[in-house]
């Protein structure tokens, strides 16, 4: 992937501090583009991870989606606007988070309603825990996941997330008899910023289950050590 200085607009990134790690290197901050939204990288950051199975949202759905915060973006610059950060979040809103609402509805197969399935997810997240990465927490819903997730240091968060989707995918689909692709290709990454982020964004994972009217859900965990 190619990295760049800039994300959806023409805006140069400038840097940010966090109370939540005050050694958060924002200078060695990288955005590279992904299918449909930016990955950000940067040192000793933690992150809200989410990926989602690939019949979790119809392509319809996310091309009109995608649409929508293309024109938002479009619109901005063909009245040679400056791109605020409101119309960034707005744009952001309208591929992530309403993705985010329609994935708790439970489209498609949710083949990590499984047992079988979900533990061999929970498992990939688990390995390699406290040697390549710090878990803080994880949910594994019926058709996505979450993750909060601080990569340690020389280790890429993107060949993370690829680890945890190549081997559960391959294996996914010998368990379930299917072939082709498992996960859509893309991820979601966010940077955590701030303590009260952190906490809301653990508190989002945790109770996702509830959002979507699953009670008593088996599949998440919370690092009560941190």
């Amino acid at each position: 992937m190619k990295e760049v200085n800039r994300v959806l607009t023409d805006k140069v990134i400038r840097p940010f501090r966090s109370d939540l790690n005050p050694n958060l290197d924002f200078h060695s901050l990288t955005i590279t583009s992904g299918e449909n939204l930016p990955h950000w990288q940067c040192n000793d950051a933690i992150y809200h991870i989410s990926f989602r199975l690939a019949d979790s949202v119809p392509q319809s759905v996310r091309e009109r989606w995608l649409h929508e915060r293309e024109c938002l973006i479009a619109d901005a610059k063909q009245y040679g606007k400056e791109i605020s950060e409101e119309t960034e979040r707005k744009a952001q809103y309208l591929y992530s988070e309403k993705i985010e609402k329609y994935l708790d509805v439970g489209y498609g197969k949710c083949y990590l309603s499984k047992a079988e399935i979900a533990k061999l997810v929970a498992n990939s997240f688990t390995h390699f825990d406290n040697v390549r990465y710090r878990l803080h927490a994880w949910c594994i819903m019926p058709n996505h996941v979450h993750v909060i997730v601080e990569a340690m240091r020389d280790n890429d968060l993107s060949k993370i997330i690829h680890s945890w989707k190549s081997y559960t995918a391959h294996r996914a689909n010998e368990i379930l008899g299917l072939t082709g692709a498992f996960w859509q290709r893309d991820a979601y990454n966010h940077i955590i910023r701030s303590k009260k982020e952190y906490h809301f964004q653990v508190q989002y994972t945790w109770e996702n289950p509830e959002k979507a009217r699953l009670h008593n859900w088996p599949w998440r965990w919370e690092n009560d050590n941190i």
